[in-house]
């Protein structure tokens, strides 16, 4: 797993976006197996149709339909005459968040398997001890950009969603995220491969 894997990246979703998904059992089963099944590299449609067990069309209709925004073409292989595509998630790092009403926080996360509420789905973090979750948040309180310290005003948002402290690091990227989200700006936090419980344990990467 490149050091890549290991890079969290908060970015907006928008609502309709989101309950387009969310609300369709078989979208959610797509996503989440792209995002795992292209962790070591790229997969092709055929092969991602094969391990969710549907047929290609199908597969097709909603990648091309209602997914669009969630996969780029990552190469082309000329097979028997025809170009056999090789797709991978568009955003591989990304925890997409959607805002509701009353400072409320959606969680969109492929790779983890997580949607919903966060009030009650929670974060990738919360698979976690809370020894793992402070030696993370040790490197996210130092380095990139969400070193800053929430205020208490920020905490209480993260209350507000069912969160409470000590914080974890998705906690802190979220409240990171929203400060930046007016000026375009994504949160990114880079925790070391070895030090993410969440990727040993959820994803079984190999060699950490």
């Amino acid at each position: 797993m490149a050091a890549k894997g290991c890079t969290m990246e908060i970015a907006y979703i928008d609502p309709e976006t989101y309950s387009s998904v969310v609300n369709h059992p078989l979208r959610k089963e797509i996503l989440k197996a792209l995002y795992r099944k292209a962790l070591d590299g790229p997969i092709t449609k055929q092969a991602l149709a094969d391990d969710l067990g549907i047929d290609y069309h199908q597969l097709v209709y909603q990648l091309n339909n209602h997914l669009r925004e969630f996969w780029t073409v990552a190469k082309e292989q000329k097979v028997r005459g025809t170009r056999m595509e090789f797709i991978s998630p568009a955003h591989p790092n990304a925890i997409f968040i959607a805002l509701g009403k009353e400072r409320s926080i959606f969680v969109f996360d492929p790779l983890a398997n997580i949607f919903g509420p966060m009030s009650s789905v929670g974060t990738r973090c919360d698979g976690c001890s809370p020894a793992e979750a402070a030696r993370c948040m040790k490197f996210v309180e130092s380095t990139g950009s969400c070193s800053t310290r929430p205020t208490e005003a920020e905490v209480a948002v993260l209350k507000a969603n069912g969160r409470s402290k000590p914080l974890r690091p998705l906690d802190h990227a979220i409240l990171c995220a929203l400060k930046g989200f007016p000026s375009g700006e994504n949160c990114v936090v880079n925790i070391p491969c070895e030090g993410c419980a969440f990727l040993r344990k959820t994803i079984k990467i190999q060699g950490i």
